[in-house]
């Protein structure tokens, strides 16, 4: 299984849903700048932010052991 961070799978989703950064700041309440940075890597991702952006891209997180990962 291919690890990805969690900002490259956002990107995919925003392209897979033709989405822009600045619909999904739109969307999610956030400033544009604020997505672009968070995406670019220059901001940290946090709880909220990340709920946020998995409810508007239709987007599930699951934590799984790495005993069972691997």
């Amino acid at each position: 299984m291919t690890k990805l961070s969690f900002s490259i799978k956002v990107k995919h989703a925003l392209i897979d849903m033709n989405m822009k950064p600045s619909d999904l700041a739109r969307r999610t309440g956030y400033s544009a700048m604020y997505i672009h940075n968070l995406l670019n890597g220059k901001r940290r991702w946090n709880e909220e932010s990340m709920e946020k952006v998995c409810n508007v891209l239709g987007l599930e997180i699951q934590i799984i052991s790495k005993s069972r990962s691997g």
